[in-house]
Order: C-alpha cells, then structure tokens, then sequence
C-alpha cells in the first residue's frame, strides 16, 4: 500500500491493523493498560517513568504522559516494555 500525501505512517498502518484484523496496540505501537480492581496496574509499550512516589506515579507513552494516582503506590517491576504498579489506584489520567 503506498501512502498518498495525506496518509501519515500511522494512518497506513491502522488501515493495515484494521484491514489484517490484528491489535492496534501491537501495530501502531500503543499504550495498553490491565487494571484488575484498584490493586494493580500493567502499562505496556511505555517510554519511562517520568515521576514516581506513593502517591503518583507518572510515566511517559507515546500518547503522552499517564497520571496514575492512589496511595501506598509501589514500582512491582519494571522492564523495558512494561511497568507494574500496586497499591490503591484511585485514578488514571490520560493526556487530553
């Protein structure tokens, strides 16, 4: 598929995704959250950790920054393509 002048790479490759039926997640390269309650949380595909305490926990993706905030907040683990976090999540903020 050739792009045209109007199409970026990422607009070819969600018509691909959507085309082939494959997650747009792993294509275009997205973040993907796994929140199981308010105990934990799994980013994927993330850029870094920007800010982390008990209370906020911010970390870069390719959409922007994502607020994860709570209490007793606490860096389960870390890799270079996913983060754990646990405690009490009350919020997650994405960018607007």
């Amino acid at each position: 598929m050739k792009p045209s002048p109007g199409n970026t790479p990422e607009k070819v490759r969600a018509k691909l995704s959507n085309i082939f039926e494959l997650p747009a997640d792993v294509v275009l390269d997205l973040p993907r959250f796994m929140l199981v309650g308010n105990s934990s949380l799994l980013i994927e595909n993330h850029e870094g950790i920007l800010e982390y305490s008990e209370m906020l926990v911010r970390v870069a993706t390719k959409e922007g920054t994502v607020a994860v905030t709570g209490q007793e907040l606490e860096l389960e683990e870390i890799s270079t393509d996913q983060i754990m976090i646990s405690g009490r999540i009350s919020a997650l903020k994405w960018p607007e």
